[in-house]
């Protein structure tokens, strides 16, 4: 609950002073491992093959004081509409690894270790990329969807049919 005189720093940019917003934050991090093939002293290439990787997804729910009580279920149906997508994090996960398995990684840094680095760097933001394609990205589409259907709380339709037809829409 936030005071609209003083709103929260994290309060997403779409969301009012009398506004509620839900944000709901896919993450992966992941060690990879990866065969290094030395092109020169400050340039690799890299073959990643294993993948150790950990998904999270952190909601939160913004309510303003006064008459945030009313807009409590509508945010809800946002974190559950980020919490279906969710469900699918472990697939996601494994398929975009999968993706990246065989594919090859270039990179130049000052030495072998800042190039290492840097290839690095490029395989965890293909990972990233393909894993955020298959949850964030539909459960943002999905939540738009939801506050077109719902008006933004406001239709006369309840939350549970309306999660059910964003999410239908994506099947």
């Amino acid at each position: 609950m936030f005071d609209r005189d003083r709103p929260p720093r994290r309060l997403p940019t779409d969301a009012g002073e009398n506004s509620a917003a839900c944000s709901n934050v896919f993450e992966i991090e992941a060690r990879i491992a990866s065969a290094v093939e030395e092109l020169s002293p400050t340039t690799v290439r890299v073959y990643p093959d294993t993948f150790d990787i950990t998904t999270r997804l952190r909601s939160t729910i913004y309510l303003p004081v006064r008459r945030g009580f009313e807009m409590r279920e509508h945010e809800e149906g946002h974190r559950a509409i980020g919490e279906h997508y969710y469900g699918y994090a472990e697939s996601a996960a494994r398929e975009a690894a999968e993706s990246l398995r065989g594919s090859s990684f270039e990179a130049s840094g000052v030495d072998r270790s800042a190039a290492e680095q840097a290839a690095g760097a490029l395989v965890r933001a293909a990972l990233k990329d393909a894993f955020m394609q298959k949850t964030h990205a539909r459960s943002a589409a999905a939540n738009a969807r939801y506050d077109v259907i719902t008006n933004h709380g406001r239709n006369a339709i309840t939350e549970a049919d309306a999660i059910a037809l964003a999410i239908a829409e994506d099947l």
